[in-house]
């Protein structure tokens, strides 16, 4: 059966039938990987075949890149609950070329490589939250802020002007900081360290109460 599996799988890429953006086909692993990496609904299955956010996970990294033809998955996962109730809600794109959507909230609209990078990017506030920076808990205590987090991305990948630069954490409002990671025209994913967070809390913790506008980039 496992055969016939992989066999249905491959006729389904030759032919064109494989799902889309609503999740409901067949989803094959890139880069080596096994055709349940993702789950029947397009999200991430964790028991399934080699980690691909395995670099995302090292909070020192601020650019990772997927192997060629790793395959991104359909719908989003949020990041696991952590004991600083540290939040990070909802996905944002700005697609930097002509025709691009900005911003689309949408998490089927963005690009592979876009959605590749986006989910790196929870994966990476997930591996940082599990040991929130002492900076950023004393910010949370100090400020009106409550600790909510909104998953932003730059993606370059179909640009016409311009490249990544880097991420950068910005306060848009008191209750809400710009989780902002960017996708390179290569792919390359930029992505907020535990260093930036530091820093940015740091900044944020000069703004008293209310931290409108504070920010920070690597």
């Amino acid at each position: 059966m496992r055969h016939a599996s992989k066999l249905l799988v491959v006729l389904s890429i030759m032919t064109g039938c494989v799902g889309g953006d609503e999740g409901d086909g067949v989803h094959v692993m890139g880069g080596g990987g096994k055709a349940d990496e993702f789950g029947p609904d397009g999200g991430l299955d964790p028991d399934a075949g080699p980690d691909i956010f395995a670099e995302a996970r090292d909070v020192t990294k601020a650019t990772i890149k997927f192997p060629d033809g790793t395959v991104a998955p359909t719908s989003y996962n949020y990041p696991a609950g952590n004991a600083a109730e540290m939040r990070l809600s909802g996905t944002e794109f700005w697609q930097k070329w002509s025709g691009g959507l900005n911003p689309t909230y949408s998490f089927s609209e963005g690009t592979d490589a876009g959605r590749l990078c986006m989910q790196a990017s929870a994966v990476r506030f997930e591996a940082i939250m599990a040991d929130a920076p002492a900076e950023l808990v004393q910010l949370k205590a100090n400020s009106n802020w409550s600790g909510s987090f909104f998953n932003w991305n730059d993606d370059y990948s179909k640009s016409d002007y311009g490249d990544a630069s880097g991420p950068r954490l910005w306060a848009w409002r008191t209750s809400l900081i710009k989780w902002i990671s960017q996708t390179a025209k290569d792919g390359t994913c930029h992505l907020p360290t535990r260093e930036l967070v530091i820093k940015a809390a740091a900044a944020c913790l000069e703004r008293g109460q209310e931290i409108q506008g504070c920010s920070a980039s690597l």
